[in-house]
């Protein structure tokens, strides 16, 4: 039996100790669908609500799903790094004007 890398090693122990994904779920009282899946194919339950959470729990999981880490942001170009050195206020006043004159330019014929 081939077991994936994402199964907790409390699973995988229980797993032999048991000789079967149905004595195992058995014994820890979770359905035999979320062993076999964690097992086979490293799927976790993703469930949020508190019978998910107690789920995750019994088959050696966090509780919650620890979120991925943001990716880097690319580094800001020398336009941007000088747009945002500027006061809230001046880059208000800059939009207003720029927008004040396209209006202008579309009101000329």
């Amino acid at each position: 039996m081939t077991i994936h890398p994402n199964t907790p090693p409390k699973l995988v122990k229980l797993l032999r100790k048991c000789g079967s994904f149905h004595k195992a779920a058995e014994e820890i009282e979770v359905n035999v669908y979320w062993i076999f899946q964690l097992v086979r194919h490293g799927i976790e339950p993703t469930d949020r609500t508190p019978k998910g959470r107690e789920t995750r729990h019994r088959l050696g999981l966090h509780r919650y799903k620890p979120r991925g880490k943001p990716k880097p942001s690319q580094p800001r170009t020398e336009y941007l790094k000088w747009w945002f050195s500027l006061t809230k206020d001046s880059r208000h006043v800059i939009i207003e004007r720029l927008h004040s004159y396209g209006k202008k330019k579309e009101q000329e014929p």
